[in-house]
């Protein structure tokens, strides 16, 4: 249950190659900080790779869809949607424990608007259901911009479409956009307790979640497409605190890259050209604010370097 959770932060580390990590939703061009020159993702995307991964290949139920009801767009029809879908072990009238139901909202918080007129219309076995205005914080939340450990030069990219409409009429256009040759991308989240008590997130949720963070990020689900094809998952951390009034500073400072051969940032362009500096991290296992690091890694020379036979708090977690 929720009183298994730590308060934590978390570091997800994965790899782009010449794709479009997060574009911008206006201009579709990859977000930049011009000053820093490091390429950003928000928690928005981030929340996407996990939601599709939990739907798409974990078959659960989901309430931030574009598949659920009348899509993501008319959040009436999709509460009146999931009211009428309900298991038959789990059937409510209660809106504000439909919303719990879904697993993004016991992770990443929910809203519903609903005035009680439109509440009412809602049923569940012919009864009208109640509680139709109702929010929930998310125990689960990361940065809103998370930048890059390396710098990044855009490159640009001209693609050309070409369509027929019939035989003797065709068109076609040239358009242009900007893609990220390579980037080390560090996510950086937190999980409050308190907070998963009142959504009745899980032990068992936050598994899944860790799940559809590295998979749904590495190309299963909406990672798995023409603009983010090109992405591997490095590393996932978690920093779990001894007691919930206690905190570590600048955790997304904790591990960085070490260029090989005088490489700028911007010339690497696989993990040849670089390596991982964990001292930070593992400098953890001496904190007393800290319980345990729980990882997860498939490449070898990292796990060598983590592996808790010498790092006594850290301890390999399993997806």
């Amino acid at each position: 249950m929720s009183n298994e959770i730590n308060k934590s932060e978390i570091l997800f580390l994965y790899e782009t190659s010449y794709n479009i990590p997060n574009g911008d939703p206006f201009t579709g061009e990859q977000r930049y900080d011009e000053e820093t020159k490091k390429i950003l993702v928000s928690d928005v995307r981030i929340k996407r790779f996990i939601r599709t991964y939990l739907e798409d290949v974990k078959n659960l139920s989901i309430y931030v869809s574009e598949k659920t009801g009348a899509g993501k767009t008319d959040s009436k029809n999709v509460l009146k949607w999931l009211a009428e879908h309900q298991p038959e072990d789990k059937k409510t009238t209660d809106i504000g424990e439909i919303l719990k139901q879904q697993i993004d909202v016991r992770l990443f918080g929910g809203i519903s608007t609903l005035k009680d007129d439109e509440t009412s219309k809602i049923k569940v076995d012919g009864k009208s259901c109640t509680n139709g205005h109702v929010q929930f914080t998310g125990p689960v939340q990361f940065a809103l911009l998370n930048p890059s450990l390396n710098e990044v030069d855009l490159r640009m990219h001209q693609n050309t479409t070409h369509f027929t409409s019939n035989e003797n009429n065709a068109q076609g256009s040239i358009g242009t956009t900007t893609l990220v040759p390579y980037s080390v991308m560090q996510i950086h989240g937190w999980v409050n307790p308190k907070v998963a008590d009142i959504t009745g997130l899980s032990a068992e949720d936050l598994k899944l979640m860790y799940e559809g963070l590295w998979y749904g990020t590495s190309g299963e689900g909406s990672s798995f497409s023409r603009s983010k094809v090109g992405q591997n998952s490095i590393l996932l951390v978690e920093i779990a605190y001894a007691e919930s009034n206690k905190k570590i500073y600048g955790a997304d400072r904790l591990i960085s890259i070490k260029n090989k051969d005088n490489k700028k940032g911007e010339n690497i362009r696989s993990m040849d050209d670089y390596d991982f500096d964990f001292t930070k991290l593992i400098a953890l296992q001496n904190d007393d604010r800290i319980a345990k690091v729980r990882y997860y890694t498939e490449i070898p020379e990292i796990e060598k370097e983590l592996n808790p036979k010498k790092n006594t708090k850290f301890e390999k977690m399993e997806l």
